[in-house]
């Protein structure tokens, strides 16, 4: 995963650019909403940095020199970068290549676009997922902080959200970005941010009608379809990539985490490029 020539030169100009072993890197902190830790995020690292152990033992030990204050770092990999311990997946990021199952088929669970009069239910749905995805990667999370950011996700100007309903009833979600910009490759997409069915019997199907309703909106769009998997200590998240990844999607990209005691030691008198 290489950035475009127009993300490395707005990076620098705001001063988050940093040169390691003659390589480009791109990093900052910020902290963590839920838990309040200063996490601090590679956002992008050049393949070269990663792929050759000196050069990212350099990197770590560079960049926690940098910033004394980061208790967690944070990377964005390629595909196919497969970082050693104690580095652990934090989220793998999903493309649909293939077709979803057809939402219309007979039969389906019926799917329409959200009111504004489901708001609450759809903050209620955002909650549960936000402060499921902490305690499957062990992290603590204020109830208050994840609705702030379930209402900070529904006022996203292209964000929209569909409904799948069962007797009468919305049963489950699909809340989207509908036109997210990624900086680094230049690439304009949709983005799946949250699906959830209530559990039961029509669980599989109704999950399944609302990807399928995804897919045909951002095609219609013409912006590809990216969503996103959590990962936790227990593997799940590996199964389940792997399982959408038999159902049409592939690994588009990683984030990857580790915290900082756990890396190289800093560099002595390490400084900027």
């Amino acid at each position: 995963m290489y950035a475009v020539e127009s993300y490395l030169e707005a990076a620098g100009a705001a001063g988050l650019l940093r040169t390691v072993s003659g390589l480009p890197c791109v990093a900052g902190v910020s902290t963590d909403a839920l838990t309040g830790a200063r996490h601090l995020l590679v956002e992008y690292a050049d393949p070269g940095l990663l792929s050759d152990p000196d050069a990212s033992a350099l990197l770590w030990r560079t960049m926690l020199t940098d910033h004394p204050e980061a208790s967690v770092l944070i990377v964005r990999t390629g595909a196919a970068v497969r970082l050693p311990q104690p580095w652990q997946r934090d989220l793998t990021y999903v493309r649909l290549t293939g077709d979803a199952e057809a939402a219309t088929r007979a039969g389906a669970p019926r799917v329409t676009p959200a009111e504004e009069r489901h708001r609450p239910l759809l903050a209620a749905w955002l909650v549960q997922a936000v402060l499921h995805a902490a305690r499957e990667q062990g992290r603590p999370a204020d109830p208050a902080a994840a609705a702030a950011e379930a209402d900070a996700l529904l006022d996203t100007p292209s964000r929209y959200s569909l409904l799948v309903w069962e007797d009468g009833v919305p049963v489950g979600h699909a809340t989207v970005i509908g036109r997210s910009w990624d900086e680094i490759t230049a690439e304009s997409r949709a983005e799946l941010v949250d699906v959830l069915v209530e559990p039961g019997d029509h669980a599989s199907a109704a999950r399944g009608a609302l990807v399928a309703a995804v897919a045909e909106l951002a095609r219609t769009a013409g912006l590809p379809l990216l969503g996103h998997v959590v990962h936790g200590p227990d593997g799940g998240g590996d199964r389940v990539t792997e399982n959408l990844c038999a159902r049409g999607w592939k690994v588009d990209h990683r984030y990857w985490r580790a915290r900082a005691g756990e890396l190289a030691t800093p560099l002595k008198g390490a400084g900027r490029a």
